[in-house]
């Protein structure tokens, strides 16, 4: 029989993966995920902002992070500007504040695109998953594990798995958009 548990494993990772890379595209409002993960040099190595600072929403428009350490607040900054956020941090007594603009129209429509394009990437890994799998049940009928119906059982289930994996990107997906969309 076919390893369903580890090919659902693997979807779920799939999953696991989309949603963690939608977390980082912003919506109308501001989130600390849009800058947990962003690397600062940290002493010579590359350090997750999250593992060197507080990070906080006061309101829906802007970002604190009170770094423990007061002497790496020039390299967070380095590293804001350096990512794709498009904001400018400014710097006050012991914290970085991030003010995050309105989202204009023409940027609420390239953020809907890089959604599209992170959904196509995760339906690719999951099409690619089902290949596997596949290739997997036909070579366990090949070596006479399982009869030719029960290949095709076992393809329908496949298939009804891969279907549901689908529907929940699509959905995550539109549910992002939506939010990106919203004023």
């Amino acid at each position: 029989m076919a390893n369903f548990k580890k090919a659902q494993e693997k979807l779920d990772e799939i999953i696991k993966r989309f949603q963690n890379d939608l977390t980082g595209i912003r919506t109308g409002k501001a989130h600390i995920s849009m800058v947990e993960g962003i690397l600062v040099d940290s002493y010579g190595s590359k350090v997750p902002i999250s593992h060197m600072a507080s990070i906080s929403t006061p309101d829906a428009k802007s970002i604190l992070i009170k770094p423990w350490d007061k002497s790496l607040m020039p390299q967070i900054e380095s590293a804001i500007q350096k990512s794709n956020l498009g904001v400018q941090p400014i710097s006050d007594k012991d914290q970085v504040r991030l003010s995050l603009p309105p989202l204009t129209e023409e940027r609420r429509k390239d953020l809907t695109k890089v959604v599209g394009k992170k959904m196509e990437e995760a339906r690719i890994a999951v099409r690619q998953a089902r290949e596997e799998l596949w290739r997997d049940i036909q070579q366990e009928e090949r070596d006479k594990v399982i009869s030719e119906n029960q290949k095709f059982e076992e393809k329908e289930e496949m298939e009804k798995i891969i279907s549901k994996i689908n529907d929940q990107i699509a959905e995550i997906a539109d549910k992002k958009e939506k939010e990106i969309l919203t004023i």
